[in-house]
């Protein structure tokens, strides 16, 4: 299944748009927030998740409250190599940031998804195409997403920006064969 988080170019604060086969979502940040404070909505405007970063010197760390209840810690588990840990008492997932603009997330040893921003950007406009298999949490893939859209982004206005993306190690190479099931 394919997804695509494409982040509005001009607006007065972060929002995207997601979609999703068959549905489409709005993600917003919370304006005026020193941390990360997003909203996952669908088309109507109901709650789907809220993303809310925690002040750390050395870590970055968020939680992931659905609206269901269910809630996920995401932190940097090895800052140098970009491999971060996302946590609920029934999943496990690990998010890998690979050389350039490439990602890929795992539930315990199986991949689950993979995911590429674009290399050049007009205003705020970060794209993220991602490919994602049928049985995966799709909500928590687009809120694991969101947040590196947070953690990579330093809220940079300038019109035109390229990204280099990941220069430094990376704890495991990018699979190019890996497809979706």
């Amino acid at each position: 299944m394919n997804v695509t988080i494409q982040e509005r170019k001009f607006a007065l604060r972060s929002e995207y748009d997601i979609t999703v086969p068959g549905d489409s979502y709005y993600a917003v940040r919370k304006l005026f927030s020193l941390r990360a404070n997003l909203q996952v909505l669908t088309e109507d405007r109901r709650l789907l998740a809220r993303i809310l970063g925690h002040f750390s010197l050395f870590r970055s760390k968020y939680d992931f409250i659905f609206a269901d209840g269910k809630l996920y810690c995401l932190w940097s588990e090895q800052v140098w190599k970009g491999v971060y840990a996302c946590e609920s008492t029934e999943e496990k997932f690990r998010l890998y940031t690979h050389k350039g603009v490439n990602y890929s997330i795992f539930n315990g040893d199986r991949q689950i998804a993979a995911f590429s921003r674009n290399r050049i950007v007009i205003g705020r406009g970060n794209r993220f195409d991602i490919q994602i298999n049928t049985d995966a949490n799709v909500l928590v893939v687009i809120c694991m997403v969101l947040t590196v859209n947070t953690f990579t982004n330093d809220d940079d206005h300038a019109t035109v920006t390229y990204d280099f993306g990941n220069i430094g190690p990376e704890s495991r190479p990018f699979d190019t064969s890996w497809e979706p099931s």
